[in-house]
C-alpha cells in the first residue's frame, strides 16, 4: 500500500499591537496539534517574511525546522527570499 503525504501550510496574522505577548506561539502550539492528531496530517509547512525574524522564532519554538528559503513577490512587487520551515508528525 502507497504511503500518502498529507501536508498543509500554518500561517497567522496578528495587529501590531499584539506583537511580543506570545499569541501568536500559543496559536502555532494548538494548530499543530490539531493538525497531526483530529486533521491527520504528517507535514506541516511555513514561511515568514525575510524582515520578520520573530515569526521564524515562533515557527522553531513549535518545532519547525529550516528548510531553505522561497521566491515570493512581496506587498511591493519584488521577489524575495522568505525563510522556508517544514515539521513532520512524529510517526512519519
Amino acid at each position: 500500500m502507497k504511503s500518502v503525504l498529507r501536508a498543509a501550510s500554518l500561517s497567522y496574522v496578528l495587529r501590531d499591537d499584539t506583537w511580543g505577548r506570545g499569541y501568536a506561539t500559543e496559536a502555532a502550539r494548538y494548530a499543530v496539534g490539531q493538525a497531526f492528531t483530529a486533521a491527520g496530517l504528517s507535514r506541516l509547512e511555513a514561511m515568514h517574511h525575510p524582515q520578520n525574524p520573530a515569526s521564524g522564532r515562533v515557527l522553531t519554538k513549535n518545532g519547525f525546522t529550516p528548510i531553505g528559503t522561497l521566491d515570493q513577490r512581496d506587498h511591493d512587487g519584488q521577489i524575495r527570499p522568505y525563510p522556508a520551515y517544514a515539521l513532520q508528525a512524529a510517526d512519519s
